[in-house]
């Protein structure tokens, strides 16, 4: 009977402990997701959007955005002739200042997956100053090119920019993570160019992303759901552009970031070697991506392959909605949140350029990249 009484006692302490443990792994969700709910509220909606579109001059999008929280940023930027790539440089900056707050938000417990999902703008940074050492165009005007990084000192950046050829670029980049990846890729660099530095760059920050994720305890399937469609989606558009670009099938497969979710490695051999889109699409039909473009075919048949791209990055962008909705007391709304700033500030630029450009509005409003809305 003591032993009973003693069981029982044990197994109420051990639920209690659990309870505690799991309430308090909760509650440090709750403020940060719901500060985040807030700003995605605030994000401008798809009618607001095309509003802008058909804003008969750029200084009428300047005005209507002082409504915005990019007023602070544009202030400066809004009387004469706007320099874009002052104006997309504030416009990045403005999300960095959310991004940075969002780090430190965030749970410990996740930090660094976040911290690795926002350092994307190092890759593209890293990414354009390989291609300008490759042109050889002069360090003065490299940093003109790069953005703003959340992750990444100011300094850090021009440095790197500073570099006078790839060389001298690894001597910067010791200790980092990027290190490896270039060094590796040098002998392919002699035979194919910066994309064979690029690719290896998107290879090993998708791995390394991919090997935090299944890393994880907690939230594993919530985070694999969200960055693994990402991983597909990525191999799916390299395979669809590399074939259109007549790269032989044999290449193809090693720019790949391996292992992928739900893409089998016999899935991916065989949309390689498909004779057209339909095909290669109908060789991934039962997965996520796959039944997202099978949907789409007469219209990725029509517009090709930019079209596919298109279907699969606003899936995505309607993944995590959903995620962000409806498994509030997890990391998804934070992902959520930082997919749809990085759509809103696109979707900006895009209207900016375009109609600084000369475009017609409705020419403006086809580019831009629209947020399916959920079902419940």
């Amino acid at each position: 009977m003591i032993e009973v009484l003693i069981f029982v006692l044990v197994l109420i302490g051990a639920l209690f402990a659990w309870v505690i443990i799991s309430a308090r792994r909760l509650m440090s969700y709750v403020f940060c997701n719901a500060t985040v709910s807030a700003w995605e509220a605030k994000l401008l909606s798809e009618a607001r959007l095309m509003e802008l579109a058909e804003a008969p001059r750029t200084a009428n999008i300047f005005f209507a955005l002082d409504e915005t929280g990019y007023r602070l940023q544009l202030a400066e930027l809004r009387s004469g002739e706007p320099d874009m790539m002052a104006v997309e440089k504030a416009l990045i900056e403005n999300l960095n200042m959310r991004y940075r707050e969002l780090i430190s938000m965030v749970p410990r417990e996740r930090k660094t997956t976040i911290t690795k999902i926002l350092q994307q703008m190092d890759l593209l940074n890293l990414k354009a100053i390989i291609t300008m050492i490759h042109e050889k165009i002069p360090t003065e005007l490299r940093i003109h090119d790069l953005v703003p990084s959340p992750t990444m000192p100011q300094e850090r950046l021009e440095m790197l920019a500073s570099a006078n050829d790839l060389n001298e670029l690894l001597e910067f980049l010791k200790g980092s993570e990027f290190f490896d990846a270039i060094s590796g890729a040098l002998e392919d660099y002699e035979k194919q160019g910066a994309t064979a530095l690029i690719s290896a760059l998107d290879m090993h920050y998708y791995k390394s992303l991919w090997r935090d994720v299944l890393a994880k305890r907690s939230q594993r399937s919530i985070l694999k759901m969200m960055v693994g469609y990402e991983i597909d989606s990525t191999n799916i558009k390299l395979i669809l552009r590399l074939k259109q670009g007549g790269i032989p099938s044999g290449e193809i497969e090693k720019y790949l970031i391996k292992p992928s979710h739900e893409l089998t490695e016999e899935m991916l051999k065989a949309m390689i070697t498909a004779e057209d889109l339909r095909s290669a699409i109908h060789m991934i039909h039962i997965t996520t991506p796959g039944k997202i473009l099978t949907t789409a075919i007469p219209q990725i048949e029509r517009e090709g392959v930019q079209a596919a791209e298109r279907v699969l990055d606003e899936a995505h962008l309607k993944l995590c909605r959903w995620l962000g909705f409806t498994r509030f007391f997890s990391i998804a709304p934070v992902i959520s949140y930082i997919k749809h700033g990085e759509n809103e500030m696109k979707n900006l630029r895009a209207i900016l350029r375009l109609k600084t450009d000369g475009f017609e509005p409705q020419e403006i409003k086809e580019k831009i990249m629209r947020v399916p809305k959920i079902e419940l």
